[in-house]
């Protein structure tokens, strides 16, 4: 079964991680996650627009998991990639990171057992 979350960054500038909610948060965005707390149990946080990203299911070559608007860098081409979701799938632009470069791949082809990538940042 396909592991469906979120992350973004809250108004106190943390990341957290969960289920994406439609609220009317007190950003006027209402968009908040709601997330498991080891020790406070079940909580919902308010997180700005602009930073939410889904969690494409893949992982980069230290295990780590890779969401849309993360930066991977290749290791076959040494080039800075950004996740994003387009034409219905994951995707790999080369062009936000590198001037007049263009294109990119499906981000399934960067992250095969033959191929790495590396997440280095993300471009929030």
């Amino acid at each position: 079964m396909r592991d469906i979350r979120f992350r973004g960054k809250t108004l106190k500038g943390e990341w957290i991680v969960g289920d994406l909610l439609r609220t009317n948060g007190q950003t006027g965005d209402g968009w908040a996650i709601q997330y498991e707390d080891p020790e406070s149990g079940l909580m919902m946080e308010d997180v700005r627009v602009g930073t939410i990203g889904q969690f494409t299911g893949l992982h980069d070559k230290d295990g780590r998991d890779i969401y849309e608007g993360d930066i991977v860098q290749w290791d076959k081409d040494q080039k800075l990639y950004v996740v994003e979701f387009r034409n219905g799938m994951f995707y790999a632009s080369v062009e936000p990171c590198n001037p007049r470069v263009y294109g990119g791949f499906p981000l399934w082809f960067l992250c095969e057992e033959d191929q790495h990538c590396s997440i280095v940042g993300n471009r929030f």
